[in-house]
C-alpha cells in the first residue's frame, strides 16, 4: 500500500505544478481522489470475496480431512484384521492314514513346517503348501475332504456327454426319415 500512497502523492504534486488555476487544480485533485477511492473500494470488495472463499475452502478441507482420517482409521482396522489373521490360522486336515479329521492351529512360524502329527494315530502328515500353483489342476477327487466328489461329477459329465451324443444320433436319424 505504501507504493500506492507514494504514487498518489506524486500525481497530486504534478497536478499542482502543471495546473495554475486554483479552481481547476482542486477539481482535478478531487476527481483523482474519487477515482482512487472507487478503485480502493473495488479492491476491498475483491479482498473480502477472496477471503470468504478461502475460509470456505479451509472449512471444506477440514471436513475432508476428518472424513479421510475416518476412512484411514477404518482401513487400518481392516488391515489389522486381515494381517492379524495371517499370523494364526486353523488348517483342517484329514489324516491319510486313519481318515481322522482335525484342525491344526498354525502360526507364521509353523508355516515353514512341512509336516504335522495326527492326534489320533500319531503318524506324521506331510503338508503341501501349493508352492507350485501351476501344477494344480483342481480337485482330483482323491482327498479325504471331498469324499471323491470329482469322480461323481466326472461320471455325471460322461453320462451327459453320452446322452448328448445319443440324442444327436437320434436327431440325425430323424433328419434322414424326413
Amino acid at each position: 500500500m505504501s507504493g500506492i500512497s507514494e504514487n498518489y502523492n506524486k500525481i497530486l504534486s504534478e497536478i499542482e505544478q502543471k495546473i495554475s488555476n486554483p479552481d481547476e487544480r482542486e477539481f482535478v485533485k478531487n476527481k483523482v481522489s474519487e477515482l482512487m477511492l472507487m478503485f480502493m473500494d473495488i479492491i476491498d470488495k475483491i479482498s473480502d470475496v477472496t477471503e470468504m472463499e478461502m475460509n470456505d475452502i479451509e472449512e471444506r478441507q477440514k471436513e475432508l480431512k476428518l472424513k479421510i482420517d475416518s476412512v484411514a482409521n477404518k482401513v487400518s482396522k481392516i488391515e489389522g484384521d486381515i494381517y492379524e489373521d495371517d499370523e494364526n490360522f486353523d488348517l483342517e486336515i484329514v489324516c491319510p492314514y486313519c481318515n481322522h479329521e482335525f484342525v491344526a492351529d498354525l502360526d507364521d512360524e509353523d508355516n515353514e513346517k512341512n509336516e504335522v502329527e495326527c492326534p489320533e494315530c500319531h503318524n506324521i502328515i506331510e503338508l503341501d503348501w501349493n508352492e507350485d500353483d501351476d501344477e494344480f489342476d483342481g480337485c482330483s477327487g482323491f482327498c479325504g475332504g471331498c469324499h471323491g466328489c470329482a469322480d461323481d461329477h466326472y461320471n455325471e459329465d460322461l453320462d451327459d456327454e453320452d446322452n448328448f451324443e445319443n440324442n444327436s444320433d437320434e436327431d440325425d436319424n430323424d433328419d434322414e426319415d424326413i
